[in-house]
């Protein structure tokens, strides 16, 4: 049965990321059938491709999963915290059995205890109280059948393999002419559209110093065909934002529970494609500002009841995408943030002087909560409640190439937005002169280039600084950051870049602008995988290697 592993593993995930979110909706509609029904099809399923392959351990966790199940759907067991923390729990172990198989060990884990809890378990006197008002058609009586209906799903948990496979296949989504494929696979095909992108660059050189229009035809039309295969294979490595939203979900949930608040949670954009190389590692930025939106965003309820507001928080998690970029956003009606406190507070620690507190605008005081120190647990809570940790977090963001942003209203509530590009393994670029080296800046980090006259520059305290949409930007160089020799400028122009740093605007002086270029990103190999700022390496048409740096970073 070694062959049908892995397609048995992956099956197996997507019915587990499905039960676990079925779960966390029938906690917000308990009385919804539809979610009832899923939820028992799916733990059905899942033991009968557990026994098909003879994973004993897995079958006995989803068996009882399933009787329980029964028990709610039948009408003996209302759907409460009880149950769905049950469940969950299940989730969890059918997980930790299915990575022993997928390492090929003994089941490490324990399940003897999990099945009895299951069959033993009595909802608390006061929950079903409350469940029976809810929902009077579940009758007090009904809990005696329940020992007939597990008796009844026991017989039905040892028929022969051939016939549980044929089960999970009546239950099981159809598949709509898909079939699976190796990530293996998919990135070697990006790996083969980025080297044709670095082709394409050389022919393109090549068709300027030899003037030929009948090249440049070609290698025009080239282009196109390139960009057409690029997007195609793009859309084949896309994996759905439901993916990794059942781990929000619990996240929430857990963090409310824990906490004591009501929360009601929304999530929209489910279906919106990521690549995979951005989807994994948006798990755990995401995680925390969706735990720092409940644990200090949200009041708790009576403080909620005294602003006026309904005790049951809202936390929301959208999902949108706007041509090549993805949208990611987190929206709670908590107490907000307050901007002129977020300066009062850096300004106490040191971290900003008075001076650079008041050329600061709203948005830019709300960003402070990115600069590492700032964010401790005493101060967030004094503020606002918000912002440990999203120093990380914005980070993690830029090195995806996306960039972070906060809007915020005093008991209002407050907004995170994440941009993101659609891909982060062929990117366009800035690529610029610094002293004897070329080095290129995702253009997603490139907010305006700008030929600046010394005129234009203007001395505030120890820096220098000039005026761009009526906002104060300091003035830095690139060649100083890098510890290259710095240009001269015999013109009195100098050329920048506008880009963007723990949310404050930096222009960024070079010796050169040198245009835009598409690049495939290569990773760097050891020791230069550690050095700090250089996010990958490319090549140019001329055969020429130049690195990638993540701003950010850098600064």
């Amino acid at each position: 049965m070694s062959q049908y592993k892995a397609l048995f593993l992956s099956e197996s995930r997507e019915y587990l990321r499905s039960i676990a979110e079925q779960v966390v909706a029938l906690e917000q509609s308990p009385a919804e059938r539809g979610a009832i029904d899923a939820l028992f099809r799916g733990a059905h399923s899942l033991k009968g491709m557990a026994a098909s392959m003879e994973y004993g351990d897995v079958v006995v966790v989803a068996h009882s999963m399933e009787d329980l199940m029964a028990r709610v759907r039948d009408g003996a067991l209302p759907f409460g915290a009880g149950v769905a923390d049950l469940l969950l729990e299940g989730v969890d172990l059918i997980d930790a059995l299915l990575k022993d198989v997928e390492e090929e060990r003994p089941s490490s884990v324990p399940t003897d205890g999990y099945p009895a809890r299951l069959a033993a378990y009595v909802p608390p006197p006061e929950k079903k109280a409350k469940k029976t008002d809810e929902a009077p058609e579940v009758s007090s009586p009904a809990a005696e059948p329940a020992p007939a209906v597990e008796s009844a799903q026991a017989a039905e948990s040892v028929p022969t393999p051939s016939a549980e496979t044929e089960r999970a296949k009546e239950s099981a989504p159809e598949l709509g002419g898909t079939v699976r494929v190796k990530t293996e696979l998919l990135d070697h095909l990006i790996n083969l559209t980025g080297e044709l992108v670095t082709n394409k660059q050389r022919l393109l050189s090549i068709g300027r110093d030899l003037a030929s229009p009948a090249l440049n035809d070609a290698v025009s039309e080239t282009s196109k065909l390139l960009r057409a295969l690029h997007d195609e294979v793009m859309k084949v490595r896309l994996m759905p934002f439901e993916a990794i939203s059942d781990r929000f979900q619990r996240s929430v949930r857990a963090v409310a529970k824990k906490s004591g608040k009501e929360i009601h949670f929304e999530l929209t954009g489910r279906e919106i494609g990521l690549d995979r190389g951005v989807l994994e590692q948006l798990v755990d930025p995401l995680n925390h500002i969706l735990r720092n939106a409940v644990d200090h965003g949200i009041e708790d309820g009576e403080e909620r009841e005294r602003a006026g507001k309904p005790a049951r928080g809202l936390v929301k998690l959208s999902v949108s995408r706007d041509r090549d970029r993805i949208h990611i956003t987190v929206r709670d009606d908590g107490r907000g943030m307050e901007p002129q406190a977020m300066i009062d507070a850096a300004v106490r620690k040191g971290l900003i002087t008075p001076e650079e507190g008041e050329l600061l605008s709203p948005r830019q005081a709300l960003m402070l909560s990115c600069i590492p120190g700032f964010s401790t647990a005493k101060e967030v809570t004094d503020i606002s409640g918000r912002g440990v940790g999203m120093d990380a977090v914005n980070a993690a963001i830029a090195k995806l190439g996306g960039t972070l942003g906060i809007e915020s209203e005093p008991g209002q509530g407050t907004v995170i937005t994440l941009k993101l590009p659609l891909t982060i393994a062929i990117i366009h670029a800035l690529l610029v002169q610094c002293g004897p080296i070329k080095t290129a800046i995702p253009v997603n980090a490139v907010q305006r280039t700008v030929e600046l006259s010394r005129r234009q520059i203007e001395t505030v305290g120890k820096r220098q600084m000039f005026q761009l949409d009526d906002e104060s930007i300091p003035l830095l160089s690139l060649n100083r950051v890098l510890g290259l020799p710095l240009g001269r400028f015999p013109d009195g122009i100098l050329p920048l870049f506008v880009t963007e740093a723990k949310g404050r605007r930096v222009g960024m002086v070079v010796d050169r602008l040198l245009g835009q270029h598409e690049l495939f990103v290569k990773r760097l190999g050891r020791p230069l995988d550690g050095v700090t700022g250089l996010a990958g390496g490319a090549t140019l048409g001329d055969g020429e290697i130049v690195t990638i740096l993540d701003i950010s970073e850098l600064l």
